[in-house]
């Protein structure tokens, strides 16, 4: 017979009881108590919740949480669980049994609240709105700014991930989109890192539901993909449908104009009222960091359109060719607006990337375009294409 020896809360909502270990933090059981405000858009349940902390847990590969874990001796998982699951981008929180903590002793949103650092818990509970940050980019939150900012530091290959991000940035105003996007900002850091900024499009009263809750809260037709699952769901909970399947096509096309190779469920999602659980409009396009060949060997002359056709995923697909057969509406993207490859190779020299990689990064977004402009003619893209085509063709 498991303790539930925490309560899993929305706010001052008790949504269910959670048995935790208290030595590693995993979860052990899970009693669902209030369907409506529960995650999974309340049909959460122990597999659910025990994956639900999993994507909460900062990733222990992290470099400055693998430090501060191996100084204290813990689990990312148990970590989370020490700063009881608290987060800037929802309401949730857990909260230990019989302690008598509310909302207002926690919430993270308010800025001014005096606790000298430390929850109401007791003193191995730190005030730590970093704890459930996830993602492998060195990152934390500047809650003496409000709304918060969201700080993420980049070094490898010359900071480019933080680059890419200002290159998303970059791409959507010239779109002129009606869709959201989160505007990032460049900053240089004393040791040559370079810093991607933004302010949290979340608060107290607006939380973000991920797609990862959104497509696991129920279980898709064997007929339906789970794009267009993903899709329905939205739907059947007030999103214009017509609108949300614009925006994923919107944010398909571009992260395949950018080659965002990082399009897991975490990485997207919707914004919903806090109090009334009602969906708002989806969450501004976010995270594009691991995007314009930012772990691809230089060499010159760029990558071929099969190379580009090659690469890998992490998301809905493993492959880009398969996502693009998602997209119904090619006219929410206006390719007469993409920025040239001379444009590209301008902007990430200018950001301090070496003239080599800067090159390589412009001729492999050529070909990119090429693959683009093919797909918006109604040619087939995929790989096998590729193959068939002779040698040098395009």
């Amino acid at each position: 017979m498991f303790e539930y020896n925490y309560l899993l809360m929305h706010k001052d909502c008790v949504c269910g009881e959670m048995a935790l270990n208290v030595d590693t933090g995993a979860l052990l059981s899970f009693r669902l108590t209030d369907s409506k405000a529960a995650p999974f858009l309340g049909n959460a349940d122990a597999r659910r919740m025990a994956r639900w902390l999993a994507a909460r847990a900062v990733p222990a590969s992290r470099e400055s949480m693998r430090r501060l874990l191996e100084r204290a001796g813990i689990t990312s998982t148990e970590y989370l669980v020490k700063n009881l699951a608290l987060s800037l981008s929802d309401t949730y929180w857990i909260c230990p049994r019989n302690t008598g903590l509310s909302w207002s002793d926690v919430n993270l949103y308010d800025a001014n609240a005096d606790r000298n650092g430390i929850l109401p818990y007791h003193n191995e509970s730190s005030y730590d709105p970093n704890a459930s940050l996830g993602g492998q980019m060195e990152k934390y939150w500047d809650i003496s700014r409000n709304p918060p900012v969201l700080v993420k530091t980049a070094y490898r290959q010359f900071g480019q991930q933080a680059v890419n991000e200002a290159f998303a940035v970059y791409v959507h105003e010239r779109q002129n989109t009606p869709f959201p996007f989160v505007r990032y900002r460049l900053r240089k850091t004393a040791d040559n890192g370079l810093q991607s900024l933004c302010p949290a499009f979340t608060s107290a009263k607006a939380e973000l539901v991920p797609a990862m809750e959104i497509v696991d809260s129920r279980k898709p037709s064997n007929d339906i993909s789970l794009y267009d699952h993903y899709i329905e769901i939205c739907a059947r909970h007030g999103l214009d449908r017509e609108y949300i399947r614009d925006f994923m096509d919107y944010q398909t096309l571009t992260d395949f104009v950018i080659s965002n190779m990082d399009e897991h469920f975490m990485n997207f999602g919707v914004l919903r009222d806090a109090d009334t659980l009602t969906f708002l409009a989806p969450a501004p396009i976010y995270d594009s960091g691991n995007s314009m060949f930012f772990e691809v060997p230089v060499r010159a002359g760029g990558l071929t359109r099969p190379e580009l056709l090659r690469q890998k995923l992490t998301g809905l697909h493993d492959t880009e060719e398969k996502m693009l057969r998602h997209v119904k509406n090619k006219k929410v993207l206006k390719e007469s607006l993409l920025p040239a490859p001379s444009e590209v190779l301008d902007f990430y020299a200018g950001q301090g990337i070496p003239e080599d990689k800067a090159d390589f990064i412009a001729k492999s977004y050529e070909q990119k375009l090429s693959l683009l402009r093919d797909f918006l003619a109604g040619k087939e893209v995929s790989l096998y294409q590729e193959k068939k085509k002779p040698a040098g063709a395009t």
